[in-house]
Parts: C-alpha cells; structure tokens; sequence
C-alpha cells in the first residue's frame, strides 16, 4: 500500500460503524414498514421529516408528529419519542479503542447524519467527546451525507484535499459521493471492518 503517505485526516462516520443502533426491527417498527434492510435505510434517508430534524430545521417533538404522519403510525408520540432518543444502543465494543489507536500524526473527524436528540448522548453518554479533533454533525451543519455540500465544508474546515482523506461510512451512496469528490471512502460495518481498513492504511500505532 503506497496511499498511506498521502493520508493526513482519518474521518468516521458513527451509526453502524462505531455507534450499535441495534437490529434493523427497531427500524420497521418506527417506520411502521417491511422489506430488506438496504429498502428501510433508504426509506428512512428519504424521509423529509429524517432530513428536516437532522439538518436541524425542526425540532424533536415536530420531529416525531412529522415521522409518525409520513408513515400513518398511530403509535403514541410520546412513546416513540423515547423509544428514538434510546435507539443508538452504545458504542461497539472496541469502538474507543480503535479511535484512540490512530497515530497522533493524523487528524480524526466525525462526519455523521445526527440529530439534536442523539448527538448529547453520543457525545457524553458514550464518551466521544474529546475523543476527535472536529465534529461535523449534520444537524449544526444544516446539511446531510450524501449531498456535496456537506463534505466541501469538511474540505474548507480542514483545508486539505480530499485525496487525503480517508473516511468510513456504513452506506454506500456516501461513500460513492465521497469516492466522486476525491476522497479514499470504503463502506464497512462495525469496527472489526473499520479497523481492516484502517491497517491497510497503516495509520493505527501498531
């Protein structure tokens, strides 16, 4: 491998790659749908009221009314409400540790679809905070993975080129988008992934 001389910035992506958000049935009960689980992501990344809470045009309670309408729920608002907030379940196990295992030489960002309602929860409940150099979360950016925007403010933040940067993403049309703009993007699930990835690289202390 001859790119990992090129690499100054290790970017991560949260759900399903450091953050557990549980069994894909959570996800047809809130959506109140069925199918294949590649069918429920992209149903739930089309989802206006998904895309209004996590660019953080709308609130949590707007948020849920919005939700439940979309997919004719009569579920208790209040009730999913709660059921959402806990529905990233933890870090993977081994989730800090590859982080803190990145050479102190290479920057290390978070970008990642959120929300006002897990974003504290990630933070200090699961102990990200302090843990990255920068944090780009849709819902303070105003924009989400995979329109461009959202990774030309990454560009403009870090102020380096997207060839050196390698990100991981647990969907695929954000890795095509980051793939597009330059970026080495390769789409994994979970850390045991992430970390292969990271090795090829060779940016972890050995």
């Amino acid at each position: 491998m001859t790119q990992q001389h090129h690499i100054r910035v290790v970017m991560f992506d949260l759900g399903n790659v450091l953050v557990d958000l549980g069994e894909v049935s959570q996800m047809h009960a809130m959506l109140n749908t069925q199918g294949e689980e590649s069918q429920v992501w992209l149903q739930w990344l089309g989802s206006p009221a998904v895309k209004a809470f996590d660019t953080g045009k709308i609130d949590f309670d707007t948020f849920a009314s919005r939700l439940l309408a979309e997919v004719n729920s009569n579920a208790d608002k209040e009730s999913f409400k709660q059921a959402f907030q806990t529905w990233p379940r933890g870090l993977f196990a081994g989730a800090l540790d590859l982080v803190k295992q990145v050479k102190p030489e290479y920057h290390k960002a978070i970008l990642s679809n959120t929300n006002a309602a897990h974003w504290p929860r990630l933070l200090d409940e699961m102990g990200l905070a302090g843990q990255f150099h920068h944090y780009f979360a849709s819902h303070q950016l105003g924009l989400v993975k995979p329109e461009p925007d959202i990774y030309q403010v990454v560009l403009d933040k870090l102020q380096v080129p997207a060839q050196d940067i390698l990100f991981v993403d647990d969907n695929q049309i954000n890795i095509d988008m980051a793939q597009s703009l330059g970026m080495h993007a390769y789409r994994v699930k979970g850390v045991t992934e992430a970390r292969q990835v990271l090795e090829k690289y060779q940016v972890l202390v050995n």
